[in-house]
């Protein structure tokens, strides 16, 4: 089983990956979605091999698109309450008013992204200003605990 340790672990390993559109390769490039589904990936996650394999699910624009985020999401993830959330969940954030970033929670007040501003996976503060972008949360398939 997976565990949230083993989110972590996987994640932190991703630190200082080039931030790289429709990618997800550990240490060569990545977005964010990319991200979420390369850890999943390395965890062994069946769906997120499926979400690898299938072309449709790369091929979309470089202004993020609510609707294919939530799709992308699903494949993957399961939803959870918001403020229910602990470290190793994934959150949806918003930069505007529609869905737009992902981030994995690393602790109560971190993340691990890979943003598009700072040019690779970062971790940083949760403070007021990204909380305030949360708009959905989840929890990886098959999590133990």
């Amino acid at each position: 089983m997976t565990t949230r340790a083993d989110i972590l672990r996987i994640a932190q390993t991703w630190l200082g990956t080039r931030w790289s559109h429709q990618a997800y390769v550990k240490g060569v490039g990545t977005d964010c979605i990319g991200l979420v589904a390369g850890v999943a990936l390395e965890l062994g996650l069946p769906e997120a091999r499926a979400w690898a394999a299938d072309p449709t699910q790369h091929d979309y624009g470089r202004e993020p698109q609510p609707a294919a985020l939530l799709a992308n999401a699903v494949h993957f993830l399961d939803p959870i309450s918001l403020g229910t959330e602990q470290p190793g969940d994934v959150l949806l954030l918003r930069f505007s008013r529609e869905p737009q970033h992902f981030a994995i929670l690393s602790s109560a007040d971190r993340i691990i992204h890979a943003y598009a501003q700072a040019r690779k996976v970062i971790e940083n503060r949760l403070d007021e200003a990204w909380r305030s972008r949360i708009m959905r949360a989840y929890s990886y398939r098959g999590l133990d605990g």
